[in-house]
């Protein structure tokens, strides 16, 4: 049924628990997982601005945090593509650059996923919300069902 599903991840803690889901996913016909890290043009222009005045040039930092943000995130994503495909499943690998809720719909899309399958919470984990902004972006904008995989909670909240 969900033969192609979609996974966005930020790489949090709450994003990860995602790969817990996958093998119960396989059992029930899960065959590819869209791997999707979205490149978060904000943030982008936040480190690229960083340290002007301090360590040198705005273009020389923009280089090095570029540099350093790229690395990172392979090394996150050879990582997580290493434990999905341990997992038989088969996995391709987009990370588009933009603004993350309207990248992960526009993947699903792309990609034809059957369903999207999402952390409750990621980076941005505000406290006392009930989701978190992507995924409520995605629940409400996605054309494929997503199911939504509840962050672990501490203390009874």
């Amino acid at each position: 049924m969900f033969e192609r599903i979609l996974f966005p991840t930020d790489f949090s803690v709450p994003s990860m628990k995602v790969l817990d889901y996958i093998p119960v996913l396989h059992e029930a016909g899960t065959r590819e997982v869209v791997l999707v890290h979205v490149i978060d043009s904000k943030e982008i222009t936040l480190i690229a601005s960083g340290g002007q005045g301090f360590l040198g040039t705005v273009p020389d930092r923009e280089t090095e945090a570029q540099r350093e943000l790229r690395e990172e995130i392979q090394h996150r994503i050879v990582d997580t593509r290493r434990a999905l495909e341990r997992q038989g499943v088969k996995v391709t690998v987009r990370t588009p650059l933009g603004t993350p809720g309207k990248e992960i719909v526009a993947a699903a899309d792309a990609e034809g996923a059957s369903l999207i399958v999402i952390g409750s919470h990621g980076r941005s984990n505000i406290r006392d919300r009930l989701l978190g902004t992507v995924s409520e972006y995605v629940i409400k904008n996605a054309r494929q069902p997503v199911l939504v995989i509840k962050r672990e909670v501490i203390g009874g909240r």
